[in-house]
C-alpha cells in the first residue's frame, strides 16, 4: 500500500505543515471547532487511529472531512462506509459538491461511479469483501460512520469483520453516537487492530430540553419538575375514565378506553403557536405516517403563508423539469405533493427515493414545517429541526412490539436543535395515560446503553475465512478476534471467579457426608428410600433440578425414566417397582435416621452442598459455551456446506468459491439456484422474475399477483416448486446442523420483475396491477435484484450461457424510474 502515510508523517515528525493544514482546514468553516473536534484531528495529524463518541448534531462529520482533507494532502486514499445505501447516496452527492467530482467515487453493488477516485464511498458489505479479497489498492484511511451500528442485529457482524480484516497500517476514523461502552470498543479495536485513541463528548452544541405532552395537547416541561408535580401537571389532559381505572369495583370488568396520544391536528397547531417549528414527528408506522398527512390535508390546513406556497410550488415544478423519470403520477404521490405546498411531507422508506429527496431539500430550506417520519429518519439523515415530537415510546418489531431504548430516542430527539440557528431543540414525548410517566422518564435519564455484538458466521464469511487462512489456528484466532468473544472473556472471567469461589465453599463445607455419629444411621440410605417411596406412590420421579423444590406435573418423568444420580455424593438410586412399597415403609421406619434429632440439620446440610455443586455445573456449562461459542457456530456452518459438497476437506469447491464471492444474506440458497439449473435456458426476463424470490422479502407480501404470472407460464411455476425445494432442504439441513440462518424464498416481487424486465412501461400500472406495495420497496428491491444479478454476472464459477442471460435480465430491468432512481 504505497499510499499510505510514511512513519515520518504518521509520527507527526512535521509539526508545522500540520499546523498549516489544521489552519487551513479551520477557515472554511463560520465557527471556531470545538475542543473534542480539536482533540480528534489532531491524533489524525499524529498518525492516529481514532473512534469519537458524540450526541447526534454534535459534528462528527467535521472531523471525518479533516481525514479526508488528510487523505488527499498525504496522497492516499480513504474509503468512507456508511451502514446504509441512502445515506452512501448523500455522502457521495455532499462530497461532490465539496470536492469536485473527479475525486469522489461510490461503490454501492448496484452502483459504480469513479471506483478509483482519492474518496470512495461505499457500503459496510463492499468494504468487507474488499478485505477478505485484499483489494484495498493504495487506501490509507478508513472512516466508519455511524459506528454504533455495529450492534444492529442483522447488520452489526460486518462491522467487526472490517475492524478484525483491516490492516494495521490503515487508520480508522471511527464516529458513533454516544454509547454506554465506548471505552470497551476501542479496547477491543486495540487488540485486534491496533492503537485507537478515544474521543468522548458528552455536550450537545444546543441544548435539549424534553417535554411531556397529554392527550389533549398540552406541553409539560420535564426541567425542574419531580415526578409528582409532572402527574399533577398532567393530571387534567388525560380522559378521566383512565384517571378511574385503578378504582374500578371489584367483580366488575374495567371499562374499555382506547389506548391513544394526542392527534397530530391538536399538537401541530401547538407547536407552531410556541415557534417550534420546522418538526420532525416521529410515527412508527408508515401506514400512521401517511393517516396523520392525510387528515392534515382533510382539515385544509397549511403551515405557510402565500408568497412561501408559491416558493414550494415553483421547487416541484423545477424539480420535474429536471427529473421526469423518477416521478409518478400515483394517488399517494399526488398527496404527498398537495402535503409538501401546505407546509407538511412524509419521510419512510416505502416512498419512493426523488420525493423523499425532494422533501428534505424543502424541509433544509424551511418550506417544509413538519414531516411525518418513521424512525429511518434518524439514521444520519441531515435533516435537523427545531423540535422533534414523538407519538409513542412503542414501536413493532418482527418479534411483537417493544419499548425503544435510550439510544433510540436520543438519536430521534438528536435531530432537535440547529446548530446557529436555534439557541435549544425540543423532544416532546406523546403518552397516551397517566400510567406513561414513568416509563418516559426511565427512558429518558437513564444512561446510554452499551453496544452488545451481534457477531454470526454466515456462509460468505465462512467460506472467505476457509479460503484465505489454511492454517486451522489463524482460522480460530481470527474467528475469536470478533467483539462478541472478547465481550464473552469478560464474562468468563468473572464467571471463573464465581466457580473458585464456590469450589472454595464446598471445600470448606464438605468434609464428608454429614454423619450423625449413631451406629447404622446413613442419610444418603435413608434419602434414596423416601424418594423411592415417592416415586412408588405418584409413579414420578423428581427431576434432577434445585435440591428440596418440588416441581409441578410439567416438570416431573414417568418411572420409565432413568433414576436420578447424586453426583458425587452418592450412587444412583434405582426406581422400585410399586409393589415394594410396604418394604420401603418398613425400611424407613426401621432406620436410625427416622427419629435422629440430628437429621434436619443434617440434611439441611446436605442440600446447601447440592445447591452449591448445582451452581458449579451450571457455571460450567456456561464456561464451556463461552469459550468456543463462535468457533462451534463457524464449525456446524462449514458442516452444512460440506453436506452440500461446497467444502471439501478445508479446500472450496466450485460451489463454495461462489458462495464466498456473493454479498448477500441468502448466498447458499442462491448458490443451489444456480447449480441446480433451474436458470438454465431461459431468457432474462424469466432469469430475472426467478432470482426476485430470493432477495430480501418486502414489507407487503401479496401472492395473488403470482398466482396470476403462474397460472399464464406453467414452466416457471414448475421452476418456483422446484426452489421451494430447495428452500425446504436447506432448512431442513440447517436444522440438522443447528444453524438458524435466514433462508428466504418468496413469490411477492415475481410479477412485477418479470412485466418490467418484459419491457413493460407504464410504472404505475405495474406497482397496481403486479405488486399492490410501496413504490419505494419495489425500487430498492429491484436495486438488490440488480446488485445480486451483476454478481453473479462477474463470478468466474457461472456457466456463461447464464451470466449472458443475467446480462441481459439487468439491462432490461435497471432502466427508467429504477435507473435514475439509483444515485438518490
Amino acid at each position: 500500500m504505497s499510499g499510505v502515510p510514511d512513519a515520518g508523517a504518521r509520527s507527526g515528525a512535521l509539526p508545522g505543515e500540520g499546523a498549516a493544514l489544521l489552519a487551513a482546514f479551520g477557515a472554511r468553516y463560520p465557527f471556531p471547532l470545538d475542543p473534542f473536534q480539536e482533540e480528534a484531528i489532531r491524533h489524525i495529524l499524529e498518525g492516529a487511529s481514532v473512534i469519537v463518541s458524540a450526541p447526534t448534531g454534535a459534528g462528527k462529520t467535521l472531523i471525518a472531512e479533516f481525514a479526508i482533507t488528510r487523505a488527499f494532502a498525504a496522497g492516499t486514499r480513504l474509503a468512507y462506509t456508511t451502514p446504509l445505501k441512502a445515506l452512501s447516496n448523500q455522502k457521495f452527492a455532499d462530497f461532490t459538491r465539496q470536492y469536485g467530482a473527479e475525486r469522489v467515487g461510490i461503490l454501492t453493488g448496484d452502483v459504480k461511479v469513479n471506483p478509483r477516485a482519492p474518496l470512495v464511498v461505499m457500503t459496510t458489505e463492499i468494504l468487507r469483501n474488499m478485505l477478505y479479497t485484499r483489494s484495498l489498492e493504495e487506501i490509507g484511511y478508513v472512516v466508519l460512520d455511524e459506528c454504533h451500528y455495529m450492534g444492529d442485529e442483522s447488520r452489526g457482524t460486518v462491522w467487526e469483520e472490517i475492524i478484525i480484516n483491516c490492516p494495521r497500517e490503515v487508520l480508522l476514523v471511527a464516529l458513533s453516537a454516544t454509547v454506554g461502552n465506548i471505552e470497551e470498543i476501542a479496547a477491543w479495536i486495540a487488540s485486534v487492530h491496533g492503537p485507537i485513541r478515544v474521543v468522548k463528548h458528552t455536550t450537545r452544541p444546543v441544548p435539549l430540553h424534553y417535554h411531556l405532552c397529554d392527550t389533549q395537547g398540552h406541553f409539560v416541561p420535564l426541567d425542574g419538575l419531580s415526578r409528582s408535580q409532572l402527574f399533577e401537571a398532567l393530571r387534567g389532559g388525560f380522559d378521566p375514565r383512565r384517571l378511574r381505572l385503578t378504582r374500578a369495583r371489584p367483580g366488575r370488568p374495567r371499562p374499555f378506553v382506547r389506548r391513544r396520544p394526542a392527534s397530530p391536528l391538536m399538537v401541530i397547531p401547538g407547536l407552531r403557536a410556541k415557534r417550534w417549528l420546522p418538526a420532525i414527528y416521529f410515527i412508527f408506522s408508515r401506514a400512521g405516517c401517511e393517516g396523520a398527512l392525510r387528515r392534515f390535508l382533510e382539515e385544509d390546513l397549511s403551515l405557510l403563508e402565500p408568497h412561501r406556497e408559491r416558493e414550494v410550488e415553483e421547487a416541484i415544478e423545477a424539480f420535474r423539469a429536471e427529473s421526469p423519470t423518477v416521478l409518478s403520477e400515483s394517488e399517494l404521490n399526488a398527496m404527498l405533493f398537495e402535503g409538501l405546498r401546505r407546509g407538511a411531507g412524509v419521510h419512510h422508506a416505502g416512498i419512493l427515493p426523488a420525493i423523499k429527496r425532494l422533501t428534505e431539500t424543502l424541509f433544509e430550506r424551511g418550506l417544509t414545517r413538519v414531516v411525518f417520519a418513521t424512525e429511518t429518519m434518524s439514521l444520519g439523515i441531515h435533516m435537523p429541526a427545531k423540535s422533534v415530537f414523538l407519538q409513542s415510546l412503542t414501536k413493532r418489531t418482527d418479534t411483537g412490539f417493544r419499548t425503544v431504548t435510550h439510544n433510540e430516542l436520543t438519536q430521534m430527539a438528536g435531530r432537535a436543535g440547529r446548530r446557529g440557528i436555534d439557541p435549544e431543540g425540543k423532544c416532546i414525548v406523546a403518552l397516551d395515560g397517566p400510567e406513561g410517566v414513568d416509563e418516559a422518564l426511565y427512558l429518558i435519564r437513564r444512561a446510554s446503553e452499551p453496544v452488545e455484538s451481534r457477531f454470526r458466521i454466515g456462509y460468505s464469511s465462512a467460506a472467505l475465512l476457509l479460503h484465505n487462512y489454511p492454517d486451522p489456528q489463524d482460522l480460530r484466532r481470527n474467528i475469536e478476534s470478533s467483539f462478541g468473544q472478547f465481550q464473552n472473556r469478560k464474562r468468563i472471567e468473572g464467571l471463573e471467579r464465581e466457580v473458585a469461589e464456590l469450589t472454595e465453599r464446598l471445600r470448606r463445607g464438605r468434609g464428608g457426608v454429614p454423619e450423625c455419629g449413631r451406629p447404622g444411621c446413613n442419610l444418603l440410605q435413608y434419602r434414596a428410600w423416601r424418594e423411592a417411596l415417592e416415586a412408588a406412590r405418584t409413579g414420578q420421579v423428581r427431576l434432577p433440578g434445585r435440591p428440596g423444590r418440588r416441581r409441578g406435573p410439567k416438570h416431573r418423568e414417568r418411572l420409565a425414566v432413568p433414576p436420578r444420580p447424586i453426583g458425587d455424593l452418592g450412587e444412583g438410586i434405582p426406581v422400585p417397582d410399586p409393589s415394594r412399597i410396604p418394604d420401603l415403609l418398613a425400611a424407613l421406619s426401621q432406620s436410625p435416621c427416622h427419629r435422629c434429632p440430628e437429621r434436619p440439620r443434617m440434611e439441611k446440610h446436605l442440600k446447601r452442598q447440592h445447591r452449591v455443586a448445582a451452581g458449579i455445573e451450571a457455571r460450567e456449562r456456561t464456561l464451556a459455551h463461552l469459550r468456543s461459542s463462535y468457533w462451534d457456530q463457524f464449525c456446524r456452518v462449514v458442516d452444512v456446506l460440506k453436506h452440500f459438497r461446497y467444502v471439501h476437506g478445508n479446500a472450496l469447491a466450485k460451489e463454495g468459491h461462489l458462495v464466498a464471492g456473493l454479498r448477500h444474506d441468502n448466498e447458499l440458497l442462491v448458490a443451489r439456484v444456480v447449480f441446480a439449473g433451474i436458470l438454465d435456458d431461459l431468457p432474462g426476463e424469466e432469469v430475472m422474475s426467478l432470482l426476485s424470490c430470493l432477495v430480501e422479502e418486502p414489507r407487503e407480501t401479496d401472492s395473488g399477483f403470482a398466482r396470476v404470472l403462474l397460472k399464464r407460464w406453467p414452466h416457471l411455476r414448475q421452476q418456483v416448486r422446484a426452489m421451494e425445494d430447495l428452500a425446504g432442504n436447506v432448512l431442513a439441513v440447517q436444522q440438522e446442523h443447528r444453524v438458524t440462518l435466514p433462508v428466504s424464498m418468496h413469490t411477492t416481487l415475481i410479477a412485477a420483475t418479470y412485466e418490467w424486465a418484459a419491457g413493460e412501461e407504464d410504472w404505475v400500472h405495474l406497482v397496481e396491477a403486479h405488486y399492490g406495495g410501496h413504490e419505494g420497496d419495489l425500487i430498492r428491491a429491484f436495486r438488490r435484484l440488480i446488485d445480486l444479478s451483476r454478481q453473479l454476472v462477474d463470478a468466474p464459477e457461472v456457466a456463461e450461457p447464464l451470466r449472458a442471460s443475467l446480462w441481459q435480465g439487468v439491462k432490461t430491468l435497471d432502466r427508467g424510474i429504477v435507473l435514475e432512481s439509483a444515485l438518490i
